[in-house]
């Protein structure tokens, strides 16, 4: 009788631990997965859910909105000799995340050859609780001071940042959309001076003045070779496109490059 019940009492042991391991197995693959799923779904928000100065930027097609291919097509980007993802312009980015950037130039009613660019700063951008780590601002800084010049010379990538100066004046808070605004000072030879303001765009409608969150004062060299590549997409120059929608596009002539559908280039 004592041995029946030991082994029938080791056979429940036998199976609850593998029930137990399996069970333990499926959870970790729930987890991993639900981890997996998180990072995959950025939480930027949808155009209608934008403050009013964006949605006022989308509605201007005086403006140009600038469009790089690899921003976008990330498959060609990667074909293309990129190892990575862009890191302010990552589709997929939970950091700092540019979601557009305008460029007036001669033809605009005020005249004023000014990018502004609508970003968004993610959870991934965080250092204090709940607000974003300086060095998102300051590389949102970098970014703007490069192609704000690149996009007033003759093509894109046509130097590199050099300088940048930021003072940072407010913090910003994780899941902000804020407007940087500004553009090239000065030129003396191939130095391209940039000033910029990151703000939260709340003059846009005259009812209130913006809130300031960091200044720039940034320096790029104009025809800068940074790429050891010497292809087409090395020297892509910069087109002028209207959309089906009526919006203005500067974009770069890679989106002509052989592998794109013709469907995507009307876009």
């Amino acid at each position: 009788m004592s041995s029946s019940i030991t082994a029938r009492d080791a056979s429940i042991l036998s199976f609850g631990a593998a029930l137990g391991a399996a069970s333990m197995y499926l959870a970790i693959r729930i987890s991993n997965s639900n981890c997996r799923s998180n990072r995959k779904r950025p939480a930027a928000p949808e155009t209608r859910s934008l403050p009013p100065f964006a949605r006022e930027l989308e509605r201007n097609v005086a403006l140009h909105q600038i469009r790089l291919r690899e921003w976008e097509d990330m498959e060609w980007r990667q074909k293309s000799g990129w190892r990575g993802k862009d890191f302010c312009h990552n589709p997929e980015g939970r950091a700092v995340r540019v979601l557009s950037y305008y460029y007036a130039d001669d033809n605009c009613p005020d005249g004023k050859k000014d990018m502004t660019g609508v970003v968004w700063f993610g959870p991934d951008a965080e250092s204090h609780r709940g607000l974003c780590h300086g060095g998102a601002m300051s590389a949102l800084m970098d970014d703007f001071c490069g192609h704000v010049a690149f996009v007033t010379s003759d093509s894109p990538w046509s130097g590199a940042t050099v300088q940048v100066n930021v003072s940072l004046k407010k913090p910003v808070k994780v899941g902000s959309v804020l407007r940087i605004v500004g553009r090239v000072s000065k030129r003396e030879g191939r130095k391209v001076h940039v000033e910029a303001v990151l703000d939260d765009g709340g003059g846009w409608e005259g009812n209130a003045e913006p809130v300031v969150y960091a200044v720039l004062e940034g320096l790029s060299i104009d025809g800068v070779k940074m790429s050891e590549h010497d292809d087409e997409i090395a020297t892509r120059t910069w087109e002028m496109h209207t959309c089906r929608e009526g919006r203005r596009h500067r974009r770069d002539s890679g989106w002509n490059i052989k592998g794109l559908k013709q469907s995507d280039v009307n876009k």
